[in-house]
């Protein structure tokens, strides 16, 4: 009880001018809290834009590994169930030979043509699908394939592994499941992942 009635004492001895120090000290310590927590908020921003930007080359080679948007293609764009083709173990290349031979049968002008335009869009499917995969393999065995799996969130990663599976399994297997639109789903995934990433 002496203790409280000697601090307000004490008290009552300042004066305004000691009053109005004491106020503006801790006014002036507040305003120099803030001005840290400022500085340290702005830094961290800083610093995660520059994470950001580290990693856009890294987004840049995923995404230009892959075939682009418009240029994807599947072999369920021009084949369909009634060539039996669709599905099963038959390889790619096995197809385009089933389907030239049996272009040597049809007697039928429009069956013909029909057969003919899907024998060429096989050898186009075939060009496409090589190439793009050389680009694919060549990328992920490439050390800097490395560098970025390292870099980059796994929902990333997940999203561009995503696509070359089920890029190779069209091909390889050729399930009606797998067609352009799930390829291309894939891809918005990526990018959707990139983007989000880059916020």
């Amino acid at each position: 009880m002496n203790m409280i009635r000697g601090i307000i004492a004490l008290l009552g001895e300042i004066t305004a001018d000691g009053w109005i120090s004491f106020i503006g000290s801790i006014i002036g310590a507040v305003i120099t809290a803030i001005s840290i927590l400022v500085a340290i908020y702005q830094s961290r921003l800083q610093i995660n834009q520059q994470k950001i930007t580290m990693l856009v080359p890294y987004y840049e080679s995923l995404l230009q590994s892959l075939p682009c948007y418009d240029k994807i293609m599947t072999q369920a764009d021009y084949l369909n169930e009634d060539d039996n083709l669709l599905g099963g173990f038959t390889s790619s290349e096995s197809k385009l030979y089933i389907l030239e031979e049996r272009v040597k049968d049809v007697k039928n002008d429009n069956d013909r043509s029909l057969l003919e335009y899907k024998i060429k869009k096989q050898k186009e499917y075939l060009e496409y699908w090589n190439q793009a995969n050389k680009k694919i393999e060549d990328f992920m065995s490439d050390g800097y394939f490395n560098a970025i799996k390292s870099a980059c969130n796994g929902d990333i990663i997940s999203c561009y592994y995503d696509f070359v599976v089920a890029f190779h399994n069209e091909h390889y297997y050729c399930g009606p499941v797998i067609d352009t639109d799930l390829l291309r789903n894939n891809l918005v995934r990526l990018m959707e992942a990139i983007n989000k990433a880059k916020k």
